[in-house]
């Protein structure tokens, strides 16, 4: 009775409406199977399955670009970015010392699966309400890997999956690495969340603030209690940052709030800036003295680290090393780039016929991969889509829509935050890149469809 009911509400629709409803049915499904790929990973009889999961994951991104039909014209400012990013590695697979033929398409077709939806995100008809609607479900799921996260730091093997095999196998010193001590002298793997990695909850509580800052900032929360149950995120992801010991992600969620903050001042919202400067205050102690009770000795340690010393020293002694190596040895050495297949899970898994490459930040990656054009190409990409955000969030896009406005200010502080990260970690070349362009494309589809409508109306 209910189906037939929907049935017929749709049937009355005007057709434009229909076509806008079943457009924006595509962004929801990729968000759903995105979801559901990572939670498969966590099951123990599917660990021999990882590799073809991890692949299927991406592999939906391709499928939308190359079957999601055509229904709008919307080109979005990045896209042609990244089709000269594709045209590069295509040139790169002829490269002499690419590995094996499979492991160099495996990882030229991770560039195009990562930045998906800049292509098929503006072929459906992507509203305000379908924003949030994608918002709202990535912010309930991470915000329940955050939760998950400090349950396991709670009560020790309860919920705690099975370590990943590749994790597993690399010995009892790295396994051993990847725990904390909890104050009642117990030892448990940092907070996996809602995957099975050591510490993989990080990305949860990244999310869990970041997203959770937006829906508190929001004029319009999602349901009744929307602004609580932000900051109580809020809170289970700054927890989850601790514990995990991230110190990467750590930085970046202060990157964030900084250039936030300073986005919400020089905007004029005033009411806004001293609402995130309040729960801020609230937000950072309750965390900090959970996690202390928790686990003091490990969080109190790894914090310390970042102050021990100035800010490049710290860096240096961390990830600074990988940087130097890559502006004074490989950047000499490979300047058009190494071949592709030549490092990461791809290496792992497609075993090189050359010397594998070790990467551990973004910027050798993209060094091995393409050389300097490939760094130029996909930074730029980076700055064009941000600065397609700062439009928006300085009501110059978006029909001056408050909603929109407001996460397009916390979109920027999102890429800047990610812009560092590419110092110390490789974001773009995974489930985050992803997201990334994921974010910023609905964001930005949004903005260009609120205009039109705006336009259509004669405001």
């Amino acid at each position: 009775m209910a189906n037939t009911t929907l049935r017929s509400a749709f049937a009355v629709l005007p057709s434009q409406e229909k076509r806008e409803i079943a457009s924006t049915n595509w962004l929801i499904y990729f968000v759903v199977l995105h979801l559901v790929f990572q939670l498969i990973l966590i099951v123990p009889a599917l660990l021999s399955l990882r590799l073809f999961l991890r692949l299927g994951a991406f592999g939906i991104s391709l499928v939308f670009v190359l079957f999601i039909p055509k229904r709008e014209q919307t080109r979005l400012p990045v896209s042609n970015w990244a089709v000269a990013i594709f045209m590069l590695l295509t040139l790169e697979c002829l490269h002499p010392d690419s590995t094996s033929l499979i492991a160099a398409a495996v990882q030229f077709a991770l560039y195009p699966a990562i930045l998906g939806p800049v292509f098929w995100v503006p072929r459906s008809t992507v509203t305000v309400r379908s924003f949030q609607s994608l918002i709202v479900l990535l912010w309930l799921y991470y915000s329940a890997g955050a939760l998950l996260g400090v349950l396991q730091s709670y009560f020790p093997g309860t919920f705690q999956p099975q370590v990943a095999t590749i994790i597993a196998d690399m010995g009892k010193d790295y396994v051993a690495s990847l725990q904390i001590q909890l104050s009642s002298g117990e030892h448990i793997f940092r907070p996996m969340g809602l995957t099975n990695v050591p510490g993989g909850a990080a990305y949860a509580g990244l999310y869990a603030i970041l997203l959770g800052t937006g829906v508190l900032l929001s004029p319009k929360p999602p349901f009744f209690g929307a602004r609580l149950t932000a900051i109580g995120t809020m809170v289970l992801g700054l927890m989850c940052l601790y514990l995990c010991q991230v110190r990467s992600i750590l930085v970046m969620v202060g990157i964030c709030m900084i250039v936030l903050l300073g986005l919400l001042a020089v905007s004029g919202r005033g009411t806004r800036l001293v609402g995130l400067l309040a729960s801020i205050a609230a937000v950072i102690p309750v965390a900090t003295l959970a996690s202390l009770s928790l686990a003091g000795r490990a969080v109190t340690e790894r914090l310390g680290t970042l102050v021990k010393t100035d800010a490049g020293t710290v860096y240096h002694q961390s990830r600074g090393r990988f940087l130097e190596d890559t502006l004074t040895y490989y950047l000499p050495e490979y300047p058009l780039g190494a071949g592709l297949g030549r490092w990461g899970m791809v290496c792992h898994y497609f075993k090189p016929i050359v010397t594998k490459l070790w990467v551990e930040i973004q910027w050798t990656g993209w060094l091995f991969d393409g050389g300097v054009p490939l760094i130029v190409l996909y930074f730029g990409a980076i700055l064009v889509t941000t600065w397609s955000c700062l439009r928006v969030a300085r009501g110059q896009a978006g029909g001056r829509d408050p909603s929109l406005s407001v996460w397009g200010a916390v979109l920027v502080s999102y890429n800047v935050g990610a812009i560092a990260l590419c110092f110390n970690y490789t974001p773009f070349i995974g489930t985050a890149g992803l997201e990334f362009w994921l974010l910023n494309a609905t964001l930005v589809c949004a903005a260009i469809h609120t205009d039109r409508n705006v336009v259509a109306l004669g405001a």
